[in-house]
């Protein structure tokens, strides 16, 4: 298997996946503050404030699971260690932002987004030392 194999084209897609996901959450901080007219911070509106957490948490998580996914590929790793990283994180990351987006509370989508986001990152982690040491 060379170096662009069937592994660049997975890590391509949830790559690809996630700056969506994450300039959809930036478009909503943006329209919330249009709509609040609060340009900096979250003053007292709560939707802005969710919104923006929703993208604040994305922006926190997402970057080093992704290198940690290119990292997988570069150590020819299982096809299948990449999909439980790359799902995970995607479908992590997509409910945390509805359970986050719906309410500052907890929340179903937000506590199993989380642990999917967590998930993830334990696996990325774990896989990439496995993949040298192994």
């Amino acid at each position: 298997m060379g170096f662009y194999s069937t592994s660049l084209g997975l890590v391509g897609v949830y790559v690809g996946l996630n700056i969506l996901i994450n300039l959809f959450l930036a478009y909503r901080v943006s329209a919330n503050r249009v709509r609040s007219k609060v340009m900096t911070g979250t003053g007292d509106d709560e939707q802005l404030y969710n919104a923006n957490r929703a993208h604040v948490t994305n922006v926190e998580y997402v970057p080093i699971t992704l290198a940690g996914l290119i990292v997988l590929h570069l150590l020819a790793a299982s096809i299948y260690v990449m999909h439980i990283v790359g799902l995970a994180l995607t479908i992590g990351r997509i409910l945390h932002a509805i359970g986050v987006s719906r309410t500052s509370e907890s929340s179903p989508p937000r506590l199993i987004g989380t642990l999917l986001t967590w998930i993830a990152l334990l696996v990325a982690g774990i896989a990439c030392l496995w993949y040298v040491i192994v």
